[in-house]
């Protein structure tokens, strides 16, 4: 578990007591005011709990953990504060910014059983996120091939079509369909399938931009891969150079090398496009309409709108 934990203060001296009155029990940094505080927040690694004095100069305790939790929004920040100031402290705990507030003078046992909670709290919030990020990816992705589902594309595609045009980008997309896949299906069982969709889907994952396009499992053996800021020419080659390359590949199945091909289906816009040949439904059906035409035109190919 990490005990990491950060005192900020203004005074070398009140530094120097807490260091020496927690070092046992947890691992304690010190920073001589926020300014140092932040610096260390930010290049130091995670704190668990972050204490800070109210009365600062240059950037008050408020303020600064403030930004502390902008930086790290699991640690538990804990402000120290006089009784002059009390309720502002008691304001910011109630608006949650603050974990916890003491008054000083502070008694250590009571500073070490806050210390505790926060580590607790911290250990909690982090937990909670990770669990978050598992129901959210969960929501959003298809669990066999781990490509966007049909409620990322329905949320997402509208937005990066938007984006696009207010900023004067072309756009493209690909719709891609694996041949005769339900005579793989019938020939070697559903689990062969699966495992033929699985490496389809990661083979176009390895030839995409990271972080920029994304790969939809639009249903059944059918793909829909989103291109931002690629005019048709651009998505014209990556689609040929991924069919060709899927044709090239065997996939080992029962001991046996399958080969595979897939047909694609390109629509897209430039700047200059019309605005209702733009939208998410416009550019779906234009592109399954070529995908349905490399089909009838022999499957393995590329048809362009």
């Amino acid at each position: 578990m990490n005990n990491r934990v950060l005192f900020v203060d203004d005074e070398p001296n009140i530094l120097a007591t807490y260091k020496r009155m927690l070092r046992k029990l947890f691992t304690i940094d010190t920073a001589l005011g926020s300014e140092q505080g932040l610096t260390k927040v930010a290049n130091s690694g995670t704190f668990s709990v972050v204490v800070s004095d109210l009365q600062m100069p240059v950037m008050n305790g408020l303020t600064f953990l403030c930004r502390v939790k902008a930086i790290n929004p699991d640690c538990a920040c804990i402000i120290l504060t006089g009784k002059a100031d009390l309720q502002i402290a008691i304001d910011a705990v109630n608006q949650g910014n603050i974990f916890r507030f003491l008054t000083k003078p502070c008694e250590s046992g009571t500073l070490i059983g806050t210390i505790k909670d926060g580590i607790e709290y911290n250990k909690q919030s982090m937990l909670e996120r990770e669990i978050n990020k598992k129901i959210l990816n969960l929501s959003i992705k298809d669990s066999l091939t781990g490509c966007f589902n049909r409620t990322y594309l329905n949320t997402h595609l509208s937005n990066e079509i938007k984006r696009a045009r207010r900023y004067r980008h072309s756009f493209s997309i690909i719709m891609c369909d694996i041949d005769d896949f339900k005579q793989i299906n019938d020939t070697y069982g559903h689990m062969a399938g699966d495992q033929v969709l699985k490496s389809f889907a990661q083979g176009i994952n390895d030839t995409i931009r990271i972080e920029v396009d994304w790969l939809v499992r639009y249903g059944g053996e059918e793909f829909l891969l989103v291109l931002p800021e690629i005019g048709m020419k651009g998505a014209t080659s990556l689609a040929e150079r991924i069919c060709a390359d899927l044709a090239k590949k065997k996939i080992r199945i029962e001991g046996k090398e399958v080969q595979i091909t897939a047909s694609f289906g390109l629509a897209g816009f430039t700047p200059e496009t019309p605005q209702e040949k733009t939208s998410p439904e416009f550019l779906i059906t234009t592109a399954d309409t070529l995908l349905y035409r490399a089909k009838t035109q022999g499957k393995n190919r590329v048809v362009v709108h």
